[in-house]
């Protein structure tokens, strides 16, 4: 080493690293370190352009003998001009990128147990904080499970830094990651129990015990707990306690854990922003089993929402309802659940239900949806069997359709046998309307099947237009725009007949009508006023 020049040492990469720098991350050559320090001592705190220093290379690479070398120098009396207060040592272990990161944040990223434990034992006093991400050391042992380092961190620094991004804390990665080794919740709240009152400012203001709730991890909801008893009564940034976040996210293991205390009794009637208690949320989910909710001493079944709404008002008011919905309605009846009433629209609403014309007037409708579904069945069916073009008489193909090779012909097959299958579809559905007596699954049929309708009416349009262009192709050209012109145009007059009726036509919503002035429009009028009934007797 004798025979470089001092200009050699001087000397730096693009990146500005020296040749100390580059011997870091290459090698792990202690020797060769301590012969270039003997001479060119200042070396040792020169940085990159990254902000780094040799230290933290050779942290990142692994190179335990290079990082004895750079502490041994370091503590000798060689070059006590840094700082005289200080020690030069706990210095270079300090230095910090320009990421924010020190030589501790490099080895626990890269899994180097040996490199950190000596780096800690170093420097035991340090905090070592976070880094411009806001990761500290301790952070990312957690976040990335390397148990062993967290271990080390916590035994051997005296007051290590908690903090993660997003003002989390390690506690609330433990809670995030569910590691397998419950010891890290353990070590973590015995070292500093605070960790678990501390809120993420920036994810809802959520502690370590919610997010744990959210993730359904059970096990380290009861060890937070069991640190701090008193944790539970944190709320988040929408004011939803634990038993919010059990039933919200379908936690089902923790929401009984969580009602098995005696202290559940002041969660379970808690009211969110917007006044939700965590039975109004039970009635949004869609696999939590809540007959423990339901069926608590202290539950409160009927208690009202901002909008002046009970758990049962929810579902009562839905359109369609699913089998689960329909549990869930029978389960608040039988623990005494009410309708609230307060909103008058509401009221009108349910007492209109439970009019027995409107009951009769469905079921007439799905009548009527019936025979319109059983005529598109017997058409299309019809339509499927005397396909156009015919079939051929003698040769090879005979009983084969002549058209069966053309792209129409195809697409005609194909929509009328859609067409076919959805209004078989309707027909089934709504013979299942009068085997229930719930009014509301009722109106779901309803208006379910009437999609499949006028899917199936679309889809019969369709084979018209492909069955024509099949066995007139000179005209195809001609009759394909015509065709949807004459839609279009039965569309918009649809749309814009209001604005030429003649003198107004009153209706009833038993599909009654007077005298009208039968103008240009008025056959489009009269659908459209038929129609819009048939729509508000759904409604």
């Amino acid at each position: 080493m004798k025979g470089f020049s001092d200009d050699f040492y001087s000397q730096h990469t693009p990146a500005k690293d020296t040749v100390l720098h580059v011997l870091a991350q290459s090698c792990d050559s202690a020797n060769v370190v301590q012969l270039i320090l003997a001479g060119h001592g200042h070396l040792l705190m020169k940085l990159n352009k990254r902000g780094e220093t040799a230290l933290h290379l050779a942290a990142r690479e692994g190179h335990l003998g290079i990082i004895r070398a750079l502490i041994d120098y370091a503590k000798s009396e060689a070059g006590y001009c840094f700082p005289p207060c200080f020690s030069r040592c706990k210095w270079m272990l300090r230095m910090a990128s320009k990421a924010g990161n020190t030589a501790l944040h490099e080895a626990v990223r890269n899994n180097f147990y040996d490199i950190a434990k000596l780096l800690v034992q170093e420097d035991p006093e340090f905090c070592y904080p976070h880094n411009y991400a806001v990761e500290t050391p301790l952070y990312l042992a957690v976040e990335k499970g390397r148990h062993n380092i967290m271990v080390l961190i916590l035994e051997s620094c005296k007051t290590p830094s908690y903090l993660g991004p997003r003002h989390k804390t390690a506690l609330h990665a433990a809670a995030i990651w569910n590691l397998p080794v419950y010891d890290i919740a353990r070590l973590l709240l015995s070292a500093k129990c605070s960790a678990a009152y501390v809120a993420a400012k920036n994810d809802d203001s959520k502690t370590a015990l919610h997010i744990a709730v959210i993730h359904g991890h059970v096990v380290l909801v009861q060890e937070i707990l069991s640190h701090c008893p008193d944790c539970w009564v944190q709320l988040t940034g929408k004011s939803q306690n634990i038993l919010h976040l059990a039933v919200k996210h379908e936690k089902g293991e923790v929401l009984e854990f969580v009602l098995q205390n005696s202290w559940a009794s002041d969660l379970i009637n808690q009211k969110d922003n917007e006044g939700n208690s965590p039975l109004h949320l039970y009635v949004a989910t869609k696999n939590l089993d809540g007959n423990c909710l339901v069926n608590h001493p202290f539950v409160d079944v009927n208690s009202f929402d901002n909008s002046n709404s009970t758990p049962l008002d929810r579902i009562v008011r839905r359109d369609q309802l699913s089998k689960r919905q329909i549990l869930i309605n029978d389960e608040l009846e039988k623990a005494g659940g009410t309708r609230g009433y307060r909103n008058v629209a509401t009221v009108k609403k349910n007492l209109r239900v439970s009019n027995p014309d409107e009951v009769k007037r469905v079921e007439k409708l799905a009548a009527n949806y019936s025979i319109v579904a059983t005529l598109i069945a017997t058409v299309t069916f019809a339509a499927g069997f005397t396909i156009p073009g015919g079939y051929y008489s003698d040769g090879p193909h005979t009983g084969m359709a002549v058209l069966s090779k053309k792209a129409a012909f195809i697409t005609f097959v194909i929509s009328d046998s859609l067409a076919m299958f959805a209004s078989i579809a309707a027909v089934l559905g709504l013979t299942v309307l009068f085997q229930t007596k719930n009014h509301r699954l009722k109106l779901a049929i309803v208006r379910i099947n009437r999609k499949r309708i006028f899917g199936a009416v679309m889809l019969m349009m369709i084979a018209f237009l492909t069955g024509l262009c099949a066995v007139l192709p000179n005209l195809a050209v001609m009759i394909v725009p015509y065709v949807l012109a004459a839609w279009l145009g039965g569309l918009i007059c649809f749309a814009f007949s209001g604005k030429f009726e003649g003198r107004e036509c009153t209706y009833t919503t038993r599909f009654k009508h007077s005298e009208a002035d039968y103008s240009l429009f008025y056959p489009l009028r009269l659908y459209k006023r038929w129609y819009q009934d048939l729509t508000e007797a759904e409604d």
